[in-house]
């Protein structure tokens, strides 16, 4: 059972996803959930009070799902995979809340955009939010390449990066590019990610494959 207090913040983030913070009044957040306006200043200062919660509470929860997905988990691509489908699962679970069908994301960078332009508090707590999930990458990296999955030719800061920057790319498409249904695609589009990082097999056994023995006779032998 929801709180009151649960209530106002999940109203609140549909609105804010939805129509932003501009245009989100505290009395379209009371009539979603039927309550009066003044009712919501028991629980929140302000409207900015109520944004920067309302990002608290995405960025927590969003943390606490990615670490929790990899937390049991040994294998490289195995954590790849639970990190990809946590944050799609994520991201689909947004669009059910603002009315999408399951298979339309959210572009949720603009709701953080706009904060981070707004709020200091707001900036700095995506800030943190980016640096666990750039660590959650660079854990699952290191153990790749330790288990010679991953190429070690790779620069593990920067391939946590790329992969965070490639799959919120694919969101951004996913919600202005009608044909790309993200979501029938997850299988082909974590594969091919992984094939880009994971480690050549003629290099997983330590050695490189043998050329085979030429039986060319230069033109300068003797007979």
């Amino acid at each position: 059972m929801l709180t009151t207090k649960d209530k106002i913040i999940t109203a609140s983030i549909k609105n804010f996803l939805i129509w932003g913070y501009e245009k989100t009044s505290l009395s379209m957040i009371a009539e979603d959930i039927g309550i009066k306006k003044p009712s919501i200043y028991y629980y929140f200062r302000s409207k900015e009070d109520l944004f920067t919660t309302c990002i608290n509470y995405i960025m927590d929860s969003l943390e606490k799902s990615l670490t929790d997905s990899i937390k049991n988990i040994k294998s490289s691509k195995q954590m790849l995979e639970s990190i990809f489908t946590t944050l799609f699962e994520f991201n689909s679970n947004l669009s059910l809340l603002v009315g999408n069908s399951y298979d339309k994301p959210v572009n949720m960078l603009n709701l953080l955009h706009l904060g981070i332009n707004r709020f200091c508090a707001v900036k700095e707590r995506i800030d943190r939010y980016y640096d666990t999930l750039k660590n959650v990458f660079i854990k699952m990296i290191e153990i790749g390449k330790k288990d010679n999955k991953i190429r070690k030719d790779l620069d593990t800061n920067a391939l946590a990066l790329e992969l965070i920057a490639w799959i919120e790319g694919l969101f951004a498409l996913s919600t202005v590019y009608s044909s790309f249904n993200i979501n029938t695609m997850r299988n082909s589009l974590y594969n091919n990610m992984w094939k880009t990082i994971a480690m050549p097999e003629s290099q997983k056994n330590g050695f490189f494959k043998k050329k085979p023995f030429s039986k060319t006779i230069s033109l300068g032998t003797k007979w």
